[in-house]
């Protein structure tokens, strides 16, 4: 049986606020892709000769890999979100304590964890890029998706610790491809600032 009405009220803003933590005024998603895309793009072919490549080429790529890191990082937060907000629950339930009170917490609790990325490293997508929905081989995608922050009272002490390891595991390969896309990304950019710096 799903939470009470009343107690329904007091869940939505745990969802919301996994939602909301880190604002990217993004749209939605345009289409769906696999990781396979992503490990694509990480390969070495597809950043390889890029002096060769033609500069209308070379801003399709940093699109691409835009859109591609704009998602992994919006999919990163919400999993730092996620986490943080459960790991609170856990240590709720061993210390005591209302859920209303954690609720009271959450400003607190999201502005207080997870690893913060800063202005001069969090890259935004630019307002041509498409923002595109992820799609994991594995079905994490389920992680950021699921109806645990609705469901909290009724959370085993169990699956909530499984729910919070699987979160932790998932943040780490986003952050490992965030990183990784930095540095195609870097490169692209530094290949199109040289010709543009050699054409003025």
């Amino acid at each position: 049986m799903g939470p009470s009405c009343d107690r329904a009220g007091e869940i939505a803003p745990l969802e919301i606020a996994a939602r909301e933590r880190y604002p990217l005024g993004a749209v939605p998603p345009s289409e769906v892709i696999t990781t396979d895309r992503i490990l694509g793009v990480l390969e070495g072919s597809y950043a390889a000769d890029l002096a060769r490549r033609a500069t209308e080429e070379l801003r399709a790529m940093r699109s691409e890999c835009g859109a591609l890191e704009t998602s992994v990082s919006y999919s990163r937060r919400l999993a730092q979100a996620r986490t943080e907000i459960l790991t609170a629950e856990q240590t709720r339930r061993a210390q005591g304590g209302s859920l209303s009170e954690l609720i009271e917490r959450l400003p607190s609790i999201l502005a207080g964890g997870g690893e913060r990325a800063d202005a001069a490293n969090t890259r935004h997508a630019e307002p041509d890029e498409a923002i595109v929905d992820l799609v994991w081989p594995d079905g994490r995608q389920h992680l950021l998706e699921d109806d645990s922050l609705a469901n909290l009272p009724t959370i085993s002490d169990s699956d909530l610790a499984e729910t919070i390891t699987a979160l932790r595991d998932f943040e780490h390969d986003l952050s490992h491809y965030r990183r990784s896309l930095h540095g195609v990304i870097d490169a692209i950019e530094h290949e199109i600032a040289t010709r543009a710096a050699a054409d003025a």
